[in-house]
């Protein structure tokens, strides 16, 4: 999540607009600033949520691959191997992986439901939206929702997919989403009220 407040302007003449109207309101900025949750950075010891359980990030005294030890009580485990300046790509790569099987578990079946197809999937680093389709069909998602419980990440799979049949947000697109995932109200509010957390995850 970026940490910065970024004053934008429709064109470069109305930029001293832009600059004036956030410096009469910078103490308004500084307390947004201030309530974002603290960044949760990818160090052994750490605690990250996966899949909505907590878990523990610890350096691994051998293997290739990172893996999850579930046997670990009272928190699991998820172990990084190699050396230490490369801890904090394998774990973004390893939660990365994470949602891509997730979110092709998902869009799948949601596809099927609504008798559409996805043209590709990706997962990426986004900042400013947990999904989106584009024109082509093309379906993008964070990574980071795989750290909240998995009926929030059903749902974005669900409202991207709805998409595919209604490139809008009508009355027609938000029942195709019922379709998919009825209880797409409870997640959606869940993603407004605590999505923020889920940004300072890797920040």
């Amino acid at each position: 999540m970026a940490r910065e407040a970024v004053a934008t302007a429709p064109a470069a003449r109305h930029a001293l607009d832009a600059i004036s109207f956030a410096t009469e309101r910078v103490d308004w900025i500084a307390e947004r600033l201030g309530a974002l949750p603290p960044p949760i950075q990818f160090r052994p010891g750490v605690y990250i949520p996966l899949r909505g359980v907590i878990h523990r990030l610890k350096q691994a005294e051998g293997g290739r691959a990172v893996r999850i030890d579930r046997t670990s009580a009272p928190t699991p485990l998820i172990l990084v191997p190699g050396p230490r300046e490369a801890f904090s790509d394998k774990v973004r790569a390893f939660l990365r992986a994470a949602a891509r099987i997730d979110f092709a578990e998902r869009v799948a079946i949601h596809s099927e439901t609504l008798k559409v197809q996805a043209r590709s999937i990706a997962i990426k680093d986004m900042r400013s939206r947990w999904g989106s389709c584009s024109s082509e069909g093309r379906l993008n998602f964070t990574w980071r929702l795989v750290c909240a419980p998995p009926f929030a990440l059903d749902y974005v799979a669900a409202h991207e997919v709805a998409h595919l049949k209604e490139m809008n947000h009508s009355t027609r697109f938000w029942k195709q989403v019922e379709r998919c995932y009825p209880d797409w109200r409870e997640a959606r509010t869940w993603l407004h009220e605590r999505g923020s957390a889920l940004h300072a995850i890797g920040d």
